[in-house]
Parts: structure tokens; sequence; C-alpha cells
């Protein structure tokens, strides 16, 4: 009888034992799939690493939200040349709201990140108004992301950097974009100076090569998840 008693334990126990391993493949396959998606239209990222990223797009039907649908080449990077104390990036959310309707001047972008979070303002797939040459095909605004760095006297820049090294990796990752053809200044569409800190501090391959490092990070990451 204990024999009998022992056996049945033994398989309990052992029933146990399977069903916490299937438990904890799945929730193994739902944290791969959340980190590593198949692109689609828009990336859906609400953190990178410890970074909070903030979507609150701007209204559809806006004059700033042209709506137009792309294919995705580009990662336009950007500064906001706006160094005045608190000009963060929940200020710059802020101002492409209020001015999602403006008369003149249309700007638009989808993304601005500071030293402490990131804000998300059009879907990915969409075109915007932010690397000033029209809707010319294969241009900066129809098919690049556009990506504004904060430079606001109170921010940490270079904490600013490594976030948007961050963002650009994944990026990369979801559109399966090669970093050495993907990554793009602004100046490479319409010849201003801008990204201008980092242009004019000869930093920019420097910022590359700790984009790609990071992408390849990712992939190394993605690779070994996947076996």
């Amino acid at each position: 009888m204990a024999r009998k008693k022992r056996s049945k334990g033994l398989r309990v126990s052992l029933m146990l034992t399977v069903g916490l391993m299937i438990v904890s493949f799945a929730a193994g396959m739902l944290t791969q799939r959340i980190v590593f998606r198949e692109p689609q239209t828009d990336a859906g990222l609400t953190y990178i690493e410890d970074i909070p990223v903030m979507t609150d797009f701007l209204p559809e039907g806006t004059r700033a939200r042209p709506g137009q649908k792309r294919e995705i080449k580009y990662l336009v990077i950007h500064e906001t040349d706006n160094t005045g104390t608190g000009a963060n990036a929940a200020a710059h959310n802020s101002f492409i709201h209020q001015n999602a309707n403006a008369e003149e001047g249309i700007v638009s972008w989808h993304y601005t990140v500071d030293d402490h979070e990131i804000y998300h303002h059009l879907p990915d797939d969409e075109t915007a108004y932010h690397a000033g040459d029209g809707m010319e095909k294969n241009g900066g605004n129809m098919n690049g992301i556009g990506i504004e760095m904060c430079v606001n006297s109170d921010g940490n820049y270079e904490q600013t950097l490594i976030n948007t090294e961050k963002l650009c990796a994944r990026l990369l990752i979801e559109y399966d974009l090669n970093p050495s053809k993907a990554l793009k200044k602004h100046q490479d569409f319409s010849g201003k100076i801008c990204p201008s800190t980092l242009i004019n501090s000869g930093r920019w391959d420097e910022f590359c090569s700790a984009v790609t490092a990071k992408y390849k990070e990712l992939k190394a990451d993605e690779a070994a998840n996947a076996s």
C-alpha cells in the first residue's frame, strides 16, 4: 500500500514538473514575441530597457499628420537646437501638438528623446515633415523615421545620446534595417547642419558605431532566444 502511495506521489510530482516546464516555456516564448516581433506598421514600444516610451500620437486629420503610409528605409537623426531650460521630450511633445494645425511652418517627426524618456508622436509607417525635402521618392520625409534629440541646458546630453542609440538599435531590429544604410543625418536630405552637436563635434561616426554595437547585441540576443 505504501509503495502504491509513493508511486502515485511520484506521478503527481512528475505531472507538476512537466506542467511548470510548459508554463515556463510558454512565458519565455511570449516574452520573446514582445521583445522581438516581426516588422509591422508600428513598433509599439512602451519601454526600451529602463527608458519609458510615451505614445501620444498627433490626431488624425491635422496638418502635421499627413497620414500617408510608406516603406521605412531610414532613421533620420535630428537635434532640437533648443537649449532652453525645460526643453525636454515632454515639452516638445506639447509643442508638436499645439502646432499640429499651424497655418505655415508645419513640422512633425516620430520620436523625441531626452535623458530620461522618449515621446512617440506619429506611427512609424506614416510620413512626416522633418527632413526638409518635401515628399521626394526615397527621401527623409517619405521614407525616414524622424528622431529628435533634446539639447536642453538642464538635461544630460550624453545620456540622451545613449537613449537615442538604444532607440535606433531597437528600430533597426523591428524593421530589419541595415545600420550602415539606414542611419542618416537630417543634413543628408536638406543640407542643414543637423544634428549640429554631433556634426560640429565630429562625433557622428562614433554615434553610428555605438548604435551598430547595440544592434549587434540585440541580434545576438534574438538568435540566442530563437535557438
